[in-house]
């Protein structure tokens, strides 16, 4: 595996997840009355969700395991003690959450995204510190 790759990509995720921040506390009231705030927050999370994804199919790549979809990189992450299995558990959602973003942009619902935005983005960064774990014990 390439760390310097998974690297690259958690490096891009923090500063995601900087600009995500800027944005924590917002209604989804305000995000629907705000054009540029939403499509801001909604970029930002599909990259941020893409990024995770890329990371998980990365690694297990190198294990030699395929998956069919993106919901099965954070099962079989957890499966493969790279992240805890209940944290792969809990996080599998976000698969759904990034095929919402990228292809049914017209019917998103607005509350699920100012939920996302001010409840999950330390998924996102404990995901981080996961890979970063294994990696330092691989």
């Amino acid at each position: 595996m390439k760390r310097k790759i998974v690297n690259k990509k958690i490096q891009e995720l923090d500063k995601y997840l900087k600009q995500l921040r800027k944005y924590e506390g917002i209604c989804a009231d305000e995000l629907k009355n705000d054009l540029d705030k939403m499509w801001i927050v909604e970029r930002g999370l599909q990259l941020s969700i893409q990024l995770i994804l890329d990371i998980g199919n990365h690694i297990l790549a190198d294990k030699g395991i395929s998956v069919d979809k993106y919901a099965d990189i954070f099962i079989k992450l957890g499966e493969n003690n790279i992240i805890p299995k209940k944290f792969a558990e809990n996080i599998k959602g976000m698969a759904g959450f990034r095929n919402i973003l990228v292809h049914e942009y017209a019917e998103i619902d607005v509350e699920i995204i100012a939920n996302v935005l001010n409840n999950s983005l330390d998924d996102f960064k404990k995901f981080a510190e996961h890979i970063n774990n294994y990696l330092e014990n691989k």
